[in-house]
């Protein structure tokens, strides 16, 4: 009897790694599902005309979050090279969303400041976006909720440079 048990218990341990295992292969699938549709909005906001795509839009977010940084810091903390931070910050100097200025301390740099413009346009923007993610996330519980930005994180450690790789 303990060995029927046994094999009984080993029979229960592959059938809940498999199990594991498909749960895995599921979220990697729906993950790049996701990664896929931001990487095509991305690619349609060039499109947009006078319209800010995503990626400037990200720049806006984070000077409204960090307030004035030198382009060298928001190329930076966007992970875009500073050339194309300097593009993007054209055009949107252009919109009248941010201000570039010399910074006082060392006048080599650059200091890039949001505009009340600008953030009108990120308050406006992160409204239609919260409304979105409120109906998408609609029914799913607090709990799972914490559990899923928990499991994002992990995520994006994956993806995270290492001196190794």
């Amino acid at each position: 009897m303990p060995e029927l048990a046994s094999r009984r218990g080993a029979g229960e341990k592959r059938a809940e790694q498999a199990g594991r295992e498909e749960a895995i292969t599921e979220l990697g699938v729906a993950f790049r599902r996701a990664f896929r549709s931001l990487r095509s909005m991305r690619g349609r906001d060039t499109h947009r005309g006078e319209e800010i795509g995503h990626a400037q839009f990200e720049l806006l977010v984070e000077l409204c979050v960090r307030g004035p940084l030198h382009a060298g810091e928001l190329a930076e903390v966007v992970g875009a090279s500073a050339a194309t931070v300097s593009g993007m910050l054209d055009n949107l100097c252009a919109a009248e969303l941010v201000e570039r200025s010399r910074s006082e301390a060392d006048r080599r740099l650059v200091v890039v400041k949001l505009t009340r413009r600008g953030k009108r346009k990120v308050e406006a923007r992160k409204a239609l976006w919260r409304r979105r993610w409120e109906e998408a996330l609609e029914g799913v519980e607090e709990e799972e909720l914490r559990v899923a930005g928990r499991v994002l994180d992990r995520i994006g450690d994956i993806f995270a440079e290492r001196p190794e790789d």
